[in-house]
Order: structure tokens, then C-alpha cells, then sequence
């Protein structure tokens, strides 16, 4: 039987509370601005205006005023949802009372902080719609520092003010029944507001809402900005609709039959396509790409650069960061399509390339949640499948745009070719005119001959150049994906090798420690082999380093029959005979392909290493390579028997370090080799149904290829 008495303690918040959720987790004065608007779109406000008093330099009387027409708030407003941290009101009604019923944007209950980002002291004044009273209430937060700087001197069991029993004074002012609304008048304000700090905020503010919002999201909501500077004195915020954009695609879903819409190239062509639900949730997807010419139109129209990519969620975005900013250590780079692009892959569209709205809603994405912070969002298995989804998109946006470009330097060659072959049916014309003509005509002629002659050398040179200059190119690109994808893999290999090292010199220093004892020789076999397949690993990264430097640039005439067949019987032949595996070839003998012969090898090479460790237990063992062409494309089928890829692993087989033969001295590298090397060929490599069912698996390789 217990003694105990039970009493009862509660907790209050400390006065630093408002800092480290104000000034201190919100840390960019411009996602302040926000909060605030922001909270003015959820009480319905159709109007706010932004008034910048004395923002340059500050004085005594530096204001940043934001008024808004929106339901206005009432005492017990004030009291229980104001300052009143984590509130869950807006998460329990998340729609806007009427006539608009918006999505609320607000559910964390801290926005309202956001004000100590701005100014120190704030005068709020708010009515409600027929109420002859004007609630006004004052907030100091320098009182709170003074507080919070105070308490450092007390000793901790001395009683002190908690962020609870701060008293703010209020009052009422006489209104106007026929109006209502709140206005925020930020005093003592923190920072200096230059007009180009006006000017970013007047940017980021036109990204509120998207610019082609559904008929569900299409609310009015107009913001004014009011400030010292001529161009931003009294002047409307709008949405820029997007013009001169080169290429337009829209991704949509279908929720009642659970399907969602990609992007997929294929042969030339950009289609969409439809695929069951992703872990992300539905969503639609609209990207806006600027080639040069469109990016200049588009910045000579709106005197703003493309910056990007931004979400929204219900209609309204969820953070503002989507600015792009000069310096790369700065940039809201979170969906990571510029460092895709500084890692080296400049053929890969940036931010500055694409304008795209990405449109989720917390009935089909609850998983994608935003950061308390506003500046992100929280690392999860649906975030990580959103960001992966969008650069999905962008690949095949990518892909389809370097095929035009393709098609254009190959139209251009046929262009020239046409017009070698013109000037020689024109000579050959002229030569029939000469033999009946007259000799002042015939000296005309053989004038005008001459002339073509020049312009056919001229063409015919330029033909010349322009294979060469194709080929190098070719060879340049070609030498710039490996470069890119060794560049990749260092950095990967020096993480993994940090690691690795770290383990052998765990298991080294343990064997000088303790060696020798008989009683521990158990461990020391167990840490021997954990240190064999330590440096085995390094040893495959070391070799795989050596193989992609000795690999050169130059292109040649390949027969891919008698490659495989080379690598089957002669390098791999004893291996396959041991093992008792049967090799199959089903290629035309006549296939020759124009590439660099190391890069073929290095990719047959490691499938073939891939199969026999997968074909390791199995009775009746058979690898296959086929082919089909088309005109301008080939398709290599690589398969075996063996025990096949597991579905959830179809998806990282290609990561570098990923290997589920670890125990047969496999390190994670083959496969990603094999991809970089086919995609460094402007390729693509992909695991399809296999052909030897129930088991195997089947790569499929597409080539460009012409007959």
C-alpha cells in the first residue's frame, strides 16, 4: 500500500520563450513579413497593406504598419489565441469562416512571434464587424530582454518572472461599425530597409499565392505596399503570370482511380504518363523552362531574374524560399536542383532555368509537413519522395530538351549536305546550258562556275569540320560524364574510406592490445576477416579510381558481338566453365557501334561479374545478351537466372556502395559504374521484367544508334 501523497506542479514558459520562437527560430525579417500576411489571409482579409515609415535610416519614428480587412479579433481573441504559443485553433477549424472558407495557412500557433523579427515594440489595434469598439493592445518586447537579461544575475532558486506573467496593456479606442479588420504598427524597428530590401519583399510577396490557382483556391487577396521609395510607393503587389516561357508541361492526378501523372521521354518525344500513387502523396506539378532567348524576354519584361521552383500548400506558398540569391552557400537550395547542378552536371537545368509550382493540400499530403522554422521542411520519407519526384520531372525535361538539340546539329549537317548535292546538280545543269550557248554567255557561265566551285569547297570543308568538330564534341562530352561521375565518386569513396579506415584501425588496435591470447583467438579470426573485407573494399574502390583515369577518349568502330563473346570465352571462360554456366549471344554480327571501347567493356564487364555472383546457388545456370535496333536507337537485354532483384531494392541497385554481395567480395560499385558509363553515352539503364521467370533478373541498355 502506497504513502504516498500526490500533489500537483505546473509548468510555465520562461520570458526567453518569445525570443527563441521569434527573432531567434524565425531568422529572415522577410518569412517574418510573411507570418503576418499570412495570418491576415486566414482571418479572411481581402486587402492588407504594408507601410514602411522611416525604415532609412531608423529614427524614433521607424514603423512597419500592416493593416488588414479581415474578421478582426475580440477580447477573449486576445487572450486565448493571440500570445498563446502552440494554439490549436487554426488546426481544428482549418477553413476561414465565411464568404471565402480558405484552407488556413496557420497551425503552429507562433506566426504572430514573428513581429519581434521587425521591431521591438507593437500597438495592435482590431474590430469586429459592427462593434463600436476599437481592442488595442501593447506589447514591449524590450521589456522581456530586460527581464531575460535580469535573470542571468539571480541565483536559479530565485523566484523569477515567467513569459505568463508579463502584464500587456490593452484599451479600447471608439470604431466604425461599418469596418473591421487589425493593424499591426511595429515600432523600434530592428534593421534598416533599403529598397532593394523593399524590393525583395515586394518579389517574395507576389509568389503568395500561385499565379493559375484552382477555381477552389481562387480567392481575392491584394496587397499594397507603402514606402519612402518611388517605385514602391503605394504600389500593388501582383502575381506575375508567366510568359515567354520555351516550354510548358502540367502534371495532374486522378485521386478517384489512384493515379498520378509523370513526365516520361522516350524516343524524342515528352509524353505523360500515369502511375499509381507515390508515398508523397497527389499532386500536381506545373514547370514553366526558359532556353536564353526566353530568359531574357522574361527578365527585360519583369526586371526579375527565374528563380525556380516553390510549393504550395491549399493555395497559398509555404515558405518563401524560392529567392535566388548570388552567393551558393546562401541559396534555399532544398529541393536540391542547383547542387545537382554545381556538382558538375551542367547540362542539368537550375533554378534559373525553371519556374515551377508544386500544389499539395493537407487532405492528400499530410506527410509533407513545413518546419517550425518556415525555412524547410521536416526530413521524412514523403519529403525525401516529393523532392525526388520533382527532379524526376526535371530529368525528363532535360532529356527531351538535349534530344532537340541533337536533332538540330544533325539537321544542320543534312542541311549541308543537301546543299553540296544542289551545287552539284546546278553545275551539272549550267554544263548542259554552256554547249549551245554563245560565247558571251559561255564566259558568263564558266564565270558563275567558278564562283560554285568556291562555294562547293566552302561546304564541302564545312561538312568536314563539322563531322570532326561532332566527334570531338562527342569525345569532350564523353570524357566530362566520366570526370563528373569519378568527381561523384571520390567524394563518396572519401567518406567510405574515412570509415573503412576507421574499422581496421578499431580491429588493428584491438590484435595489438590483446594479442596474443589463446582465449580471445576467436575474436581475433572474426576480426581478421572483418578486416580482410575492409581492405578488400578499399582495394575495388582504389582499382575502380585507376580504371575510369586509364580510361582515354577516343571513339571506334566496335563489333559488340565479338566484344561479349571476347569477354565470355576468354576473360571470364574459366570462371563460367567452373562454374558451369551457360552463355548465350543473340546479336547480328554485323552490329558496330562508335564508341569508346574501355567504356563497353567496363559495362559488360561488371554485369557479367554481377550475374555469376547472382547465379552462386543455383542448379541450371544461363546468361543472355540480346539486341534490337531501330533506326535510331538500340536496345541491349542483359539477363540471367539467378536469385534476382528484390523490388523494394529496384530502386538503389545503381547507388554507388550498395551491394547485397558483400559476402562474395562486392562492394557497391559495378552497377553505378554501369549506369554512369551508359548515361556518360547519353544512354539509359533500367531493371524490366525478367526473361527467365520465375528467377533472373534483365538490364535493359538504350543506346543512340543509327543504322
Amino acid at each position: 500500500m502506497s504513502l504516498k501523497k500526490e500533489k500537483s506542479i505546473k509548468f510555465n514558459f520562461d520570458v526567453s520563450a518569445y525570443r527563441l520562437i521569434g527573432r531567434e527560430l524565425i531568422t529572415d525579417r522577410i518569412t517574418a513579413l510573411f507570418e503576418l500576411v499570412k495570418n491576415a489571409y486566414d482571418a479572411n482579409a481581402e486587402n492588407v497593406t504594408i507601410e514602411f515609415v522611416d525604415i532609412n535610416p531608423l529614427t524614433p519614428n521607424s514603423k512597419i504598419i500592416i493593416k488588414d480587412d479581415g474578421i478582426g479579433m475580440q477580447y477573449s481573441d486576445i487572450k486565448n489565441k493571440w500570445m498563446v504559443i502552440g494554439t490549436s485553433s487554426k488546426r481544428r477549424e482549418r477553413l476561414s469562416p465565411t464568404p471565402h472558407k480558405r484552407k488556413v495557412a496557420g497551425k503552429k500557433g507562433i506566426g504572430r512571434f514573428a513581429v519581434d523579427k521587425l521591431g521591438d515594440r507593437l500597438i495592435l489595434r482590431t474590430q469586429k464587424k459592427n462593434s463600436s469598439e476599437l481592442l488595442c493592445l501593447e506589447t514591449d518586447w524590450s521589456y522581456y530582454s530586460k527581464l531575460e537579461d535580469s535573470q542571468l544575475k539571480l541565483n536559479f532558486e530565485d523566484d523569477k518572472p515567467f513569459f505568463t506573467d508579463v502584464e500587456n496593456k490593452y484599451w479600447y479606442d471608439s470604431g466604425d461599425k461599418e469596418v473591421q479588420g487589425t493593424t499591426l504598427e511595429i515600432s523600434q524597428v530592428n534593421e534598416i530597409w533599403t529598397e532593394s530590401d523593399i524590393n525583395r519583399a515586394f518579389k517574395e510577396l507576389s509568389k503568395l499565392v500561385p499565379p493559375n490557382p484552382s477555381k477552389s483556391n481562387a480567392y481575392p487577396f491584394n496587397i499594397t505596399i507603402k514606402s519612402p521609395y518611388k517605385d514602391f510607393d503605394n504600389v500593388k503587389v501582383k502575381t506575375q503570370l508567366i510568359d515567354f516561357a520555351t516550354k510548358k508541361v502540367e502534371l495532374t492526378f486522378d485521386k478517384k482511380n489512384g493515379v498520378q501523372e509523370i513526365l516520361q521521354y522516350k524516343k524524342g518525344g515528352l509524353n505523360k504518363i500515369k502511375v499509381s500513387e507515390r508515398p508523397c502523396g497527389f499532386l500536381k506539378l506545373t514547370l514553366y523552362y526558359f532556353d536564353q532567348p526566353a530568359k531574357s524576354k522574361y527578365k527585360k519584361h519583369f526586371n526579375s531574374d527565374i528563380d525556380g521552383i516553390k510549393i504550395y500548400r491549399d493555395g497559398i506558398i509555404t515558405t518563401p524560399f524560392a529567392e535566388y540569391v548570388a552567393d551558393q552557400n546562401k541559396q534555399k537550395d532544398i529541393l536540391g536542383i542547383d547542387k545537382r547542378r554545381w556538382s558538375g552536371f551542367f547540362d542539368k537545368f537550375g533554378t534559373r532555368d525553371l519556374i515551377g509550382y508544386v500544389e499539395i493540400t493537407d487532405e492528400n499530403n499530410p506527410k509533407i509537413i513545413e518546419s517550425t522554422n518556415r525555412q524547410g521542411f521536416v526530413e521524412n520519407e514523403a519529403w525525401e519522395e516529393l523532392r525526388k519526384f520533382i527532379i524526376e520531372q526535371i530529368s525528363q525535361l532535360e532529356s527531351y530538351f538535349k534530344n532537340i538539340k541533337k536533332v538540330e546539329r544533325s539537321n544542320s549537317k543534312s542541311s549541308l549536305g543537301a546543299a553540296n548535292q544542289d551545287l552539284k546538280t546546278l553545275k551539272k545543269e549550267i554544263a548542259l546550258v554552256k554547249k549551245d550557248a554563245s560565247p558571251q554567255v559561255q564566259q558568263k557561265l564558266r564565270s558563275i562556275e567558278a564562283n560554285l566551285g568556291k562555294i562547293q569547297g566552302s561546304v564541302t570543308k564545312s561538312i568536314k569540320d563539322y563531322t570532326k568538330l561532332e566527334k570531338e564534341s562527342k569525345q569532350i562530352e564523353d570524357l566530362f560524364m566520366s570526370l563528373v561521375s569519378l568527381q561523384t565518386y571520390a567524394a563518396m569513396f572519401s567518406h567510405m574510406t574515412k570509415h573503412t579506415i576507421g574499422h581496421i584501425l578499431t580491429g588493428a588496435e584491438y590484435f595489438y592490445t590483446n594479442y596474443p591470447n589463446p582465449k580471445l583467438e576467436h575474436r581475433f579470426i572474426s576480426i581478421s576477416k572483418s578486416i580482410y573485407k575492409e581492405m578488400l573494399k578499399l582495394r575495388k574502390g582504389v582499382d575502380f579510381m585507376l580504371k575510369y583515369a586509364k580510361s582515354g577518349t577516343e571513339l571506334e568502330e566496335i563489333n559488340l558481338k565479338e566484344l561479349i563473346i571476347n569477354l565470355f570465352d576468354n576473360i571470364y571462360g574459366d570462371r563460367l566453365n567452373e562454374e558451369g554456366i551457360i552463355t548465350v549471344v543473340e546479336i547480328k554480327d554485323n552490329l558496330i557501334l562508335n564508341y569508346n571501347r574501355k567504356a563497353i567493356e567496363d559495362i559488360f564487364d561488371n554485369l557479367i561479374s554481377n550475374s555469376i555472383k547472382a547465379l552462386k546457388d543455383k542448379k541450371q545456370k544461363t546468361i543472355k545478351c540480346s539486341s534490337l535496333t531501330s533506326n535510331d536507337e538500340l536496345t541491349i537485354l542483359f539477363s540471367d537466372n539467378g536469385i534476382g532483384i528484390k523490388e523494394k531494392d529496384k530502386h538503389r541497385i545503381f547507388d554507388i556502395f550498395y551491394t547485397e554481395t558483400a559476402e562474395d567480395g562486392g562492394a557497391g560499385m559495378g552497377l553505378f559504374m554501369v549506369k554512369t558509363r551508359v548515361e556518360a553515352m547519353q544512354g539509359n539503364i533500367e531493371v524490366v521484367e525478367n526473361e527467365f521467370k520465375p528467377t533472373g533478373a534483365t538490364f535493359k541498355i538504350t543506346l543512340p544508334f543509327k543504322k
